[in-house]
């Protein structure tokens, strides 16, 4: 059984995670994009993914990936290319509206974000920087 101070830390998490999570959709929502596809062409704009790639990103079945990737690419948001080094493989690109709109999405979030955080001290935030990246770490594993 989890002691108080584990129950709280496991709250405590999932609460973080409800309120990035609730933060995400609000910004995707006025741009058109479900919170999932606003996170695929934030994946997209880096890596240029396949299809494989976007579900182990996504935590979704290979099999979601195709209608997703349908409705960006209806939009003019994402084309599909051959992979240079294998040609059996397709990887998913932004065009340059989507591009735009990554860009436009991550400055509406980045900018909620900061905004609920901007009481906090350098030292705080450093303090915070330090941790998720520990736990992300933790949780990969």
């Amino acid at each position: 059984m989890a002691s108080t101070s584990e129950d709280e830390l496991i709250e405590t998490i999932v609460g973080f995670f409800r309120e990035t999570d609730g933060l995400f959709s609000a910004t995707s929502r006025p741009l058109g994009l479900t919170p999932q596809q606003a996170q695929m062409l934030c994946f997209t704009q880096h890596l240029q993914p396949s299809f494989g790639e976007l579900a182990g990103l996504l935590h979704c079945d290979k099999t979601n990936i195709t209608g997703l990737v349908d409705r960006l690419e209806k939009r003019g948001l994402v084309i599909r290319q051959p992979d240079a080094q294998d040609r059996r493989m397709t990887r998913v690109h932004l065009t340059p509206e989507g591009e735009e709109l990554t860009k436009r999405f991550q400055h509406a979030f980045n900018s909620a974000l900061t905004s609920r955080l901007r009481d906090w001290t350098a030292a705080d935030r450093k303090d915070l920087l330090r941790l998720l990246r520990s736990a992300t770490t933790a949780l990969r594993g």
